[in-house]
């Protein structure tokens, strides 16, 4: 029954995990040596190494990682395995040079395998939603109403949508039909105090392998965006705590500083050459300068290549010729770099707001302030999935949505989120559809 394929699944998934971790010491011998591996050579490192795969695992279950929600977030899956593998760094460390038992104590062997590991078991747990569950579909039922629930509802009854394997049940079942119906997971609002199932009856179907699941967490897994009904003084507390001296937080102000540095260097040459290309097309000023909204709501100027005609009146400026091609590309931001070496700014963040319509936003969209508790960034979560981000002009209903993109950042901002965004950016300049 569920319990039966549940148990299945997370047997597939450790036998798929220990298959990859030794695939990856097969590949670090073979690129360490320069040979392909023979038997005597294997054995001597997969002794100690198996040791070491099993209490990975060990991590892994108590991640909860094999748990089958994890199938479709994609996300939060991907962040849990990178900082898993940091964990399991640190244990292979100690289990090598403070267990004098085995004869090698592999430095640059373990340094690839880690490599290889990491990589190598991401693919395998990103790709298990293309065939690991083909075929498969797990009963949702809602136990909650509202907008959301109902855009949620269509988007994984959608036919395109099959990689998340989920059936929407559309009767409401007592508890006692749940069982028999093959329920799998029955999604609730905790915060609706009008729900009318008694917790003794959750208490003993989640005995019979039903589980339950928190509606903001499924949408946020889904549409990669936070509800915006969810968000109030309760959710800030809980998600918007920062430490300044995280690993994280200095990693993330290292690599700005870094790859800022690097890339202002790189692009010196271009400077004149864009100044002449502007001055020679209208005569006009070569930088762009405003005010924008920074962290904590503290007003910065940023820096852009002109990209606009210079009229008075906003309404009567258009983009210019070459204008078009510097936004296509995005050169009109390398001035920006500066203001990420000074701090005002970050790589990736929320896109800064002009001060007039921050303070119009935070009056007609509660909680909007809220976006400003990191650094704006050159490239953030809502520049790269938003459909219909707002541009030039004050747009309260597209800029919600792009707040409940904010707010996901700012709520799961880590190495990957960052990582995925870079790529994602460099995906679509690479195309040219600009952003």
């Amino acid at each position: 029954m569920i319990g039966q394929r549940v148990r299945r699944e997370a047997l597939v998934l450790f036998l798929g995990d220990l298959i990859f971790f030794v695939l990856a010491l097969w590949l670090t011998l073979a690129a360490r040596f320069l040979v392909w591996p023979s038997p005597a050579l294997i054995l001597a490192h997969l002794g100690p190494f198996s040791i070491i795969f099993l209490l990975w695992t060990l991590v892994f279950f108590i991640a909860d990682l094999y748990n089958r929600r994890f199938s479709f977030q994609r996300e939060r899956l991907a962040n849990t395995v990178i900082n898993l593998q940091l964990v399991n760094s640190f244990l292979a460390v100690l289990f090598f040079y403070f267990i004098p038992y085995f004869v090698i104590t592999p430095k640059t062997t373990l340094f690839v395998d880690l490599f290889f590991s990491l990589f190598l078991i991401l693919w395998w747990r990103l790709s298990l939603s293309n065939f690991l569950y083909r075929g498969r579909s797990e009963k949702y039922l809602f136990l909650c109403h509202g907008a959301e629930v109902d855009e949620l509802k269509q988007a994984l009854a959608n036919a395109k949508n099959d990689r998340y394997h989920i059936t929407v049940m559309d009767k409401i079942l007592p508890p006692a039909e749940w069982r028999r119906q093959k329920i799998a997971v029955v999604v609730l609002n905790p915060y609706d105090q009008r729900r009318t199932v008694l917790a003794a009856d959750f208490y003993q179907v989640m005995f019979a392998g039903i589980r339950l699941m928190n509606i903001h967490e499924l949408y946020e897994d889904i549409f990669g965006r936070i509800p915006i009904s969810v968000i109030d003084e309760r959710w800030l507390a809980e998600h918007t705590e920062f430490d300044d001296w995280s690993v994280y937080r200095l990693a993330k102000r290292w690599l700005d500083v870094m790859l800022a540095a690097a890339f202002f260097i790189l692009s010196l040459p271009l400077y004149p050459l864009v100044a002449l290309a502007i001055k020679l097309e209208d005569g006009g000023p070569i930088f762009y300068v405003e005010d924008r909204v920074g962290q904590f709501g503290r007003i910065f100027k940023i820096r852009k290549f002109r990209s606009m005609t210079i009229e008075t009146r906003l309404e009567a400026r258009r983009v210019t010729r070459i204008g078009g091609w510097l936004r296509r590309t995005r050169l009109d931001e390398l001035p920006q770099l500066l203001s990420v070496i000074a701090g005002v700014q970050s790589l990736i963040g929320p896109r800064p707001e002009r001060p007039e319509y921050a303070k119009m936003y935070e009056r007609e969209i509660p909680y909007y302030h809220a976006r400003h508790l990191i650094p704006p960034g050159l490239s953030g979560w809502a520049q790269i999935y938003q459909e219909r981000h707002p541009h030039f002009a004050p747009q309260a209903d597209a800029t919600r949505e792009k707040l409940s993109y904010d707010l996901y950042y700012v709520k799961n901002r880590s190495f990957w989120l960052d990582l995925k965004i870079v790529l994602k950016t460099i995906r679509t300049l690479l195309s040219r559809s600009g952003l």
